[in-house]
């Protein structure tokens, strides 16, 4: 239900300041003072560090004001990853029309992207022609990433699904030296073997396994790995300067999901059929009106409209609050916390699906979960190392 949602999120939010309280040990206080007002007009604009806040009666530390902002960021960015899995899950199993989800994926949040634009709350995106064809592979494998994804959320338990997409940093790091020449520290591909391993031991004592499942997920992982890879490529020249194309990370988003629905609504058409872009037309809806769902809920339209709009509301609210996190704290810290944040998919999709896995299964997935984790503390340690060499 929804207050039961609620009421996880509530506890989401605490683990998330648990994170971001470790985080926040070493930051600046900070000498000046702002007001309330101003703390809460850029509340939305996130900072290394914090003034504290003159309230008059109590002065706020700044330390605290900016665990206080950072620590809503990670909530929100828990709180709306949460209900994107559970919606996108509920309509997945209930229409079985992968194409379709994705496609409400990146096309539901284009009214919001268009809106921050419009009314100056971001500065929009400056592109030419000839960078716009550039963006067009990056956009495709943005949108192969998206329908792998949820193919794999819908042919299988949604925890799984997260225990093999957290593979995704071991591709990311293959690719990257393989694209570009450039190979990290051997220990830092050591650290991939746990993930690598834990996946396969889970894989094999998956109770429910298919093929499928880990099919798509690879080929999310792939996608959205070489999106990374070859999207740094591209972005890092001197034409694609963020001060004159204002791609920043939630503009650079917005434009992979404006470029991600015109790609996918092909797909659609030719694989769903053109009754998908008219989801109460499809057969698969009329077949779903009046079934019982996971909890014994009747499938309504209702049910069906909300869950489909709710989802791809959520899955670009989520990306919106990650990007808020990832510019208030330090890459390994936001790496943490969407490491944890795995960890708390897969517990959700148990609570509220029953979707359980065997001991052997929790065992691979935490060793998978514990390799991405010291994967993410050794590409930092060897980061900053090498970055003090070159100094």
């Amino acid at each position: 239900s929804t207050s039961s949602m609620a009421r996880l999120a509530l506890r989401i939010a605490l683990l998330a300041a648990v994170v971001v309280a470790c985080a926040a040990l070493d930051r600046p206080s900070g000498a000046p003072k702002q007001s309330p007002g101003k703390y809460l007009k850029q509340f939305l604009k996130p900072s290394k560090a914090e003034d504290a806040i003159d309230a008059g009666f109590v002065t706020i530390p700044g330390k605290a004001a900016w665990a206080l902002k950072t620590t809503s960021y990670f909530g929100l960015w828990y709180f709306f990853n949460i209900f994107y899995n559970v919606a996108n899950k509920k309509a997945l199993n209930a229409l079985n029309l992968p194409w379709l989800q994705s496609l409400v994926c990146v096309a539901v949040g284009i009214p919001y992207i268009l809106a921050t634009w419009q009314f100056g709350i971001r500065e929009a995106p400056r592109l030419s022609k000839q960078q716009m064809k550039e963006l067009l592979p990056i956009v495709s494998l943005h949108a192969a990433g998206n329908v792998g994804g949820n193919v794999a959320f819908g042919s299988g338990a949604l925890g799984f699904a997260h225990v093999l997409k957290s593979m995704e940093p071991a591709f990311t790091a293959v690719f990257s030296g393989l694209l570009t020449g450039k190979w990290q520290h051997p220990f830092v591909y050591a650290t991939l073997i746990p993930v690598m391993g834990g996946v396969a031991y889970a894989s094999a004592s998956e109770l429910n396994f298919n093929m499928l499942q880990f099919v798509a997920a690879m080929v999310s992982n792939v996608g959205f790995s070489l999106r990374a890879v070859i999207g740094k490529q591209i972005m890092s020249s001197d034409a694609w300067d963020r001060k004159v194309t204002k791609l920043d990370g939630p503009n650079t988003f917005g434009v992979l999901q404006i470029g991600s629905t015109l790609v996918t609504i092909p797909f659609v058409l030719a694989i769903e059929g053109w009754k998908a872009l008219i989801p109460s037309m499809h057969p698969n809806w009329k077949n779903a009106i009046g079934k019982l769902d996971h909890a014994g809920a009747m499938i309504t339209p209702g049910y069906l409209w909300n869950n489909l709009v709710m989802s791809g509301m959520a899955f670009q609210l989520y990306y919106e609050a990650a990007f808020l996190a990832l510019d208030a704290v330090s890459p390994i810290t936001h790496s943490i916390g969407n490491n944890i944040k795995r960890i708390v998919i897969v517990i959700t999709s148990v609570i509220i699906f029953g979707q359980k896995m065997s001991t052997k299964g929790m065992i691979g997935s935490g060793i998978a979960l514990g390799g991405v984790f010291i994967y993410s503390l050794v590409t930092d340690y060897f980061s900053k190392k090498a970055k003090g060499a070159s100094k």
